[in-house]
């Protein structure tokens, strides 16, 4: 049985040199600063999978927002078009 959690993509940003960060609209038990295996699932339902590891984003526009999101290693914002799952699993 996979433990694998499945999200939509919200947000999506480049971070030259590291990987894309990909935002999902809920927050998650899964553990931060620990290596976690990621599968983008595009809407053409191509794959791609990464390691990842998940952060979290404070925001303080107009109100405060806190925001659970996974650094996706070697990964361009290209290969994420808007319309994308990623799916979160521990590292194997």
């Amino acid at each position: 049985m996979s433990s694998a959690k499945r999200f939509q993509i919200k947000e999506r940003f480049q971070i030259t040199g590291r990987g894309t960060v990909v935002v999902i609209g809920e927050t998650t038990e899964l553990p931060v600063g620990k290596a976690l295996c990621a599968t983008v699932t595009r809407p053409d339902s191509s794959q791609l999978t990464a390691e990842a590891f998940k952060e979290w984003l404070l925001r303080r526009d107009q109100q405060p927002l806190e925001s659970e999101a996974y650094l996706l290693s070697g990964i361009d914002e290209s290969d994420v078009p808007e319309g994308c799952f990623v799916e979160i699993e521990f590292a194997r």
